[in-house]
């Protein structure tokens, strides 16, 4: 195992995440873009086998952490086809640190490696700490709808109506790059009222905007004959749909335009074929209702033996 302070080294474009259905945050493109804009005082450490790779970095303490924040980072995955074995290894070769907090882990990656730092003689401590709720997407939009709840069926519809009656037709266009519609996206985010409204920096436009610029990162906006009413912003990968974040003009929220881009969106990822709308970390009520179902996500705590 080789232990590197360059980002560069990770080679994620041909290894696949050891966790499923990640998505673009395990990749080196997600991760320099985190760093470049948003990762001041932290130190790259990338762990590298001949199996696989696993981007870490400290911050000062002795503590070691997954590369990335929790807020911002939905999921973490090694790269590769590591083992428990591997895990040991690094265990070892992180004695000169003081302690590993791991975040954001699904259960795929979790048991391997608490039973990794376990096996070098570690304590590690695994708790659930958040979700990712998932909605597994079925062949048809009608099939979609049959599988709500009657009551929710009905509702979903109602509010359409009133959009299309107060503010017009349901129109979802796609934006790729760093382009107006990118600048429509950020627009409507900081209309928003609270945290949200304030989550916006300087700092994070850049790093959203580093992220428009990649492949497979768009913005879907929602239409109107003057102008956005609301907006998605996330990624597909051919496969599966991952909702990062959204905004919506306040001004309209009668017509629950956040809502419609929404189901506007479902709608499409189904048409496309995709087999997953992953509505990313956060345990709101209404992905229950649309008929996400939760994805634990594990954070590994362990004390490193003083040197």
């Amino acid at each position: 195992m080789k232990l590197s302070v360059d980002l560069e080294e990770l080679r994620s474009d041909s290894q696949q995440p050891m966790a499923p259905k990640t998505g673009p945050f395990p990749q080196s493109a997600f991760l320099t873009a985190w760093h470049a804009e948003l990762g001041e005082g932290a130190q790259v450490l990338v762990a590298s086998w001949e199996s696989g790779q696993l981007a870490m970095m400290k911050r000062g303490d002795g503590l070691v952490e997954l590369l990335g924040e929790p807020d911002l980072s939905d999921y973490h995955s090694p790269l590769g086809e590591l083992t428990a074995a591997d895990f040991a290894m690094l265990a070892d070769d992180l004695s000169d640190q003081r302690r590993i907090l791991f975040d954001s882990l699904p259960a795929e990656v979790s048991r391997p490696i608490a039973t990794g730092l376990a096996d070098a003689g570690l304590a590690p401590a695994t708790s659930q700490h958040q979700s990712a709720l998932v909605l597994q997407l079925p062949a048809s939009v009608d099939d979609f709808y049959q599988g709500l709840g009657k009551k929710d069926r009905h509702e979903l519809r109602r509010k359409r109506r009133r959009y299309e009656d107060s503010i017009g037709k349901v129109v979802l266009r796609t934006h790729e790059g760093a382009d107006e519609g990118f600048d429509e996206f950020v627009r409507l985010h900081r209309l928003a009222t609270g945290a949200k409204g304030q989550f916006m920096t300087g700092a994070r436009e850049r790093f959203f905007r580093r992220l428009a610029a990649q492949p497979g990162w768009r913005t879907d906006l929602l239409e109107t004959p003057a102008g956005t009413s609301a907006c998605l912003f996330g990624y597909a990968d051919g496969r599966d749909y991952y909702l990062y974040n959204s905004g919506f003009d306040p001004a309209l929220a009668a017509g629950s335009p956040g809502l419609v881009v929404l189901m506007a969106m479902i709608e499409h990822a189904i048409e496309m074929g995709y087999e997953a709308f992953d509505f990313l970390k956060g345990d709101e009520d209404y992905k229950l209702r649309l008929g996400a179902v939760r994805r634990p996500l594990f954070v590994i705590e362990a004390e490193l033996p003083s040197p």
